[in-house]
């Protein structure tokens, strides 16, 4: 009986330990793992920092990280219908290395279904990148250049850069950490999620939400059919938030200095801070300042609530 017992407890551990090592699996941020992928090229270009690298492909998913050497090195992995269906191209000089994927289509054969692709890029931290893929997602992390990325049909993550980012995808969402600089995103049909910013921002969306947590430069966020949330620290650099169809709210420190003008064609606009040299108030609308007034600060929805208030 006890060594039943003890069996059956080795039994309930293993699969309690299958979760974890099932999700060990997937496809890392940070890491190379193949996901069942074969390795189609590799290829070493030896370059100094500060150059660009320029990766162009339809259709495939991209990934880019830094390392600590004077080199680009680019890994292709695929299936078997990408290793029929894809034509490669890899150049490099001093000034920049161009990776390119075409999908060689066929007279009866439009349609590029089937394939998966990725691309695993290691570049020198202080980089330029320029991406533009078709149909994948686009990862990119630690990259302190300018940053220019394009997908019709993916999502796009960053993390941890600094350097002017832009980003358009027409049907994912987009999600940035630590982002420091000048950010311009927009996406078709997703949501926008921006973490711990530093610097100028400009983000719209036509179908999805946005929350911008972040501070210490000025803000511009539109959306035509979702919510804008913005937790906002450091000084006034100006914020214009507009939505059609959705809330907004918005948090800055207590001794943040504005002239605000909130207006909500369909809800309620609410302030948490005492007003002075009030031109309008009223149940929709209010144009006044904060705290001795400063840089304007303007919130439009067509049928949502406004608040604003501070920490």
């Amino acid at each position: 009986m006890e060594n039943k017992t003890q069996f059956l407890i080795v039994i309930l551990l293993l699969l309690l330990g299958a979760p974890a090592a099932l999700s060990g699996c997937s496809v890392a941020y940070d890491g190379e793992l193949s996901g069942g992928l074969d390795v189609l090229n590799e290829k070493s270009f030896p370059i100094s920092e500060g150059k660009t690298l320029r990766i162009t492909t339809s259709p495939g998913d991209v990934m880019v990280t830094p390392w600590d050497k004077n080199e680009v090195y680019v890994k292709v992995l695929g299936n078997d219908k990408a290793r029929e269906k894809m034509k490669f191209g890899f150049t490099g000089d001093d000034e920049e290395v161009v990776v390119t994927g075409k999908y060689e289509r066929k007279f009866f054969n439009w349609g590029n279904s089937g394939i998966k692709l990725r691309y695993e890029v290691k570049a020198p931290a202080n980089f330029n990148v320029k991406v533009s893929t078709s149909g994948g997602d686009i990862r990119v992390g630690g990259i302190t250049g300018m940053v220019n990325l394009k997908t019709s049909g993916g999502d796009v993550e960053i993390r941890e850069t600094r350097g002017e980012l832009e980003i358009s995808t027409s049907g994912g969402d987009i999600k940035l950490e630590n982002p420091e600089g000048r950010t311009k995103a927009s996406t078709s049909g997703g949501d926008i999620k921006v973490e711990n910013f530093k610097g100028n921002l400009i983000t719209t969306t036509s179908g999805g939400d946005i929350k911008l947590n972040g501070g210490n430069g000025s803000i511009q966020a539109k959306t035509s059919g979702g919510d804008i949330k913005l937790n906002y620290s450091g000084s006034n650099e100006g914020i214009e938030l507009a939505t059609s169809g959705g809330d907004i709210d918005i948090i800055v420190p207590y001794d943040f200095k504005a002239s605000v003008k909130l207006s909500s064609s369909g809800g309620d606009v609410d302030c948490g801070f005492t007003t002075d040299n009030v031109k309008t108030e009223g149940k929709r609308k209010l144009e006044a300042d904060i705290n001795g007034g400063g840089k304007m600060v303007i919130a439009k929805t067509s049928g949502g609530e406004i608040n604003l208030n501070k920490k």
